[in-house]
């Protein structure tokens, strides 16, 4: 069974554009094992999409899309939920899955493109700025990565942002300024590192990264 489901506000012209692949490549933005992001062009105007691959493919994300639809569906209406909070990122235009007695087998999202850049450590301020915005909101990013906060016009517009409720407070927000310190291969100084939530967010780092190094290690012995 296919289902598509796309914007209010898109144009139906469009959506059946892609549904029948009327569009020009104009190039990859990313392909590797976990997702396949090129860019599209109809009728002049450029447009993101993404296919995610890895949790298309992933068994255990086949079974849970039981109950939380596919990858495709949850990004779309995290779009969705980025715009109603107040906050910048792309505009979805659809998304499409297909699904096997429930199942979701594959999927993709079309979205707008953004002409900005990731994010640079020339623009630490502005993101701490939009980060603290989020977290007052009583959100979290949910994957604060540098490269995940595109500035244009020397705005910040949000991807791959989850906007999670956020349920552990301080170290919750610590945590996040921990991940975007990591992603910048240096430390900054946009964060208070002396307080027992900095302390109880970096013992949680440190012990992933722990488990990661651990869990790669038996996963080369299997080989």
């Amino acid at each position: 069974m296919e289902k598509i489901l796309c914007n209010s506000e898109a144009d139906f012209n469009l959506v059946n554009k892609i549904k029948r692949e009327e569009f020009k490549v104009i190039k990859d933005l990313k392909n590797d094992d976990r997702s396949k992001v090129i860019l599209i062009d109809i009728d002049g105007n450029k447009y993101v999409y993404k296919i995610p691959k890895e949790k298309n493919n992933r068994i255990w994300q086949r079974i849970t899309s039981l109950i939380r639809g596919s990858e495709s569906k949850r990004e779309y209406e995290n779009y969705l939920k980025i715009k109603e909070n107040g906050f910048k990122g792309p505009i979805p235009i659809m998304y499409w899955e297909r699904k096997i007695f429930g199942i979701c087998v594959d999927s993709f999202l079309v979205s707008s493109y953004l002409s900005g850049k990731p994010a640079t450590q020339k623009n630490l301020k502005l993101v701490e700025k939009e980060l603290r915005k989020i977290h007052a909101k009583g959100y979290l990013h949910g994957d604060s990565q540098l490269s995940n906060f595109i500035v244009e016009n020397n705005e910040i517009y949000l991807i791959d942002a989850k906007l999670m409720k956020n349920k552990y407070g301080k170290a919750g927000e610590a945590y996040e300024f921990i991940y975007l310190e990591e992603s910048c291969h240096k430390e900054i100084d946009i964060y208070d590192k002396n307080t027992l939530s900095y302390k109880l967010a970096k013992s949680l780092n440190s012990y992933l990264h722990w488990i990661g190094r651990v869990k790669k290690a038996i996963r080369g012995k299997e080989r």
